[in-house]
């Protein structure tokens, strides 16, 4: 239990704001989320995620995600998850504040 919150704990750190250490970043935390969360038979959901090609692409694979993990663990478990995996795209999000996702944060 404490390396996962340890890894976690990495995934927020600011390394740096450059745009491919944030897609990296971003793109770790939801690989991890759904071997977490989904276990095996999600590899459609892991390939589009481990294949997306920038920050929009993952930002509109978060309700994927939410979708996938609330079918496995729960709609409160799944909301939790996007809501840690959301603030990682911290000034990264397509559309700025004003996205229709944006209240997926919490």
């Amino acid at each position: 239990m404490r390396l996962r919150n340890s890894f976690w704990a990495m995934l927020g750190q600011q390394i740096s704001d450059a745009p491919g250490v944030v897609v990296e970043r971003v793109r770790q935390a939801m690989l991890l989320a759904v071997d977490e969360h989904c276990g095996e038979g999600w590899s459609d959901i892991d390939d589009r995620i481990s294949y997306a090609q920038d920050i929009t692409a993952l930002w509109y694979l978060r309700s994927d995600l939410m979708n996938a993990v609330a079918a496995v663990r729960g709609e409160a478990v799944a909301r939790d998850c996007i809501s840690t995996i959301t603030v990682l795209f911290q000034g990264h999000q397509p559309g700025g504040k004003s996205s229709r996702f944006s209240n997926l944060q919490g």
